[in-house]
């Protein structure tokens, strides 16, 4: 059994990436932070602002909106892309393999925190 690592990644101390329209800073993951079961991510996205539609084939997403106006398309059971819009304090679960992006619908930025349940997040 391998020993537990504990650490605190400060939020500067992570190079902001670019995704699509996104910066987000992976604050967590197999690289940053040590973990070995999950990726988290620290997302601002400029008004207008999408992210190309894709999925994760390894993991489940869970995005909780700290501000702004997202219109989230989720795949539906169906196959079909339907828009979920998330305000200041709503929380969206994207299973696995089920296409999805996010738009900046509002009129400032948008910041949230993304987690995925894989410290190795594929797309």
């Amino acid at each position: 059994m391998s020993s537990s690592h504990v650490c605190v990644v400060k939020r500067d101390d992570v190079s902001p990436v670019c995704v699509g329209d996104a910066s987000i800073r992976w604050v967590v993951n197999s690289e940053s932070g040590g973990a070995r079961e999950l990726t988290v991510g620290l997302t601002t996205m400029k008004p207008g602002g999408k992210n190309p539609l894709h999925i994760h084939p390894n993991c489940e997403e869970v995005l909780h909106l700290l501000e702004g106006e997202v219109d989230h398309i989720i795949e539906n059971d169906e196959g079909e892309l339907v828009h979920m819009m998330m305000t200041t304090g709503d929380t969206v679960v994207v299973p696995r393999g089920k296409r999805h992006q996010a738009r900046n619908v509002g009129s400032n930025d948008a910041r949230w925190i993304v987690t995925f349940s894989s410290a190795h997040r594929e797309t």
